[in-house]
């Protein structure tokens, strides 16, 4: 009989073939034995189901008709896993590889303390094997944003941790206590949303060193920079603040938020890149309405606000972004550097 904890290992996939099929052969050669896999493919037209059922008869496959994202994709998943009786689910993104010994990391790091809910491998570029790409955030509720630590020296004692959704293992009475990933999001900071519920609900969360994984990054949205990837982005960060602050607190963040959008787009404007400014408008636009899910084509920036938008993005908008946050030292340096850049071009 095993003793063993139950793993189901769940991949989402989106017409993306070749990384799935180099993942699960890398999850194969896993020295952890009491594992299962589970592809849940998200609407692909590359005919990706049947390819990897006819390679590999002995996973289970969830078809999805269209592009469900992250969250609902992989809370499918998870119902699933638990009809099989999981203990665990590991949440694998399909542009990674892991080590042989990864999975008994993790499990035997999360088996052997009670309070830790969820746990993380140390994540490092598929390109660059040696460099950490993600080795854990830490949740700053009093400034009301998420740091991402570059490496393990210096990580701050006291404060909750956000993971990524990456290579995610849960513990399934995390899942029972606190329910499954937020499908508002579609994809993109529901992870850090439900490290924020780990955290409220008394648990921990962590990254073992000594487990690793590769990941090849954003295969599916593209480029950090891609509009898709923006529009979610922009708009999932109100999501995720506005939920998991107080009333009193909501007023100082919308002008907070309002300065990121400003800074965010000025940022993209000067990348020359016009549809991505857009996306972040739009992303706006579908936040203070409240409108989750996929990206709607249909819904855009209404022409008056986006012109308001487009003239605080298009001129200076550090200076706009710091006045709307009551920055004057900002606003002080800000000009300082406009007034020496006029200086220069004498």
């Amino acid at each position: 009989m095993n003793d063993q904890p139950k793993v189901a290992i769940i991949v989402l996939n989106w017409n993306g073939l070749g990384d799935t099929l180099e993942c699960i052969e890398s999850v194969l050669d896993q020295e952890y034995n009491n594992f299962f896999i589970i592809v849940v493919d998200n609407g692909s037209t590359d005919d990706s189901p049947a390819i990897i059922h006819e390679r590999y008869p002995f996973i289970t496959i969830l078809k999805n008709e269209n592009n469900t994202g992250f969250s609902l994709g992989n809370n499918s998943g998870m119902k699933k896993a638990f009809e099989l009786g999981a203990d665990y689910v590991w949440l694998l993104n399909n542009d990674t590889i892991v080590e042989a010994d990864t999975l008994t990391r993790l499990v035997n790091t999360s088996a052997g303390l009670p309070d830790v809910g969820m746990i993380s491998p140390t994540i490092y570029y598929y390109d660059q094997r040696d460099t950490i790409q993600f080795c854990g955030s830490y949740i700053d509720w009093e400034r009301k944003c998420i740091i991402k630590m570059d490496d393990f020296i210096g990580f701050p004692n006291g404060h909750d941790v956000s993971l990524w959704g990456t290579a995610l293992l849960i513990k399934k009475e995390i899942i029972e206590k606190i329910g499954f990933l937020n499908e508002k999001y579609f994809a993109y900071h529901e992870d850090e949303e439900y490290s924020m519920r780990v955290a409220r609900a008394g648990y921990k969360s962590m990254v073992e060193p000594q487990a690793k994984i590769y990941h090849k990054n954003s295969r599916s949205t593209g480029s950090n920079d891609a509009p898709l990837q923006v529009f979610l982005r922009s708009r999932n960060i109100f999501f995720l603040w506005m939920n998991n602050l107080k009333r009193n607190e909501r007023g100082s963040y919308i002008r907070n938020y309002l300065a990121h959008i400003i800074s965010y787009g000025g940022l993209l404007k000067g990348k020359n890149l016009p549809d991505s400014v857009s996306a972040c408008l739009d992303g706006m636009w579908c936040a203070i309405r409240g409108i989750g899910g996929p990206r709607n084509p249909a819904i855009k920036t209404p022409r008056t606000l986006k012109l308001v938008m487009n003239f605080f993005i298009s001129w200076h908008p550090y200076f706009w972004a710091n006045l709307i946050r009551g920055n004057v030292s900002g606003i002080y340096f800000d000009m300082k550097y406009t007034l020496n850049s006029f200086s220069a071009l004498r």
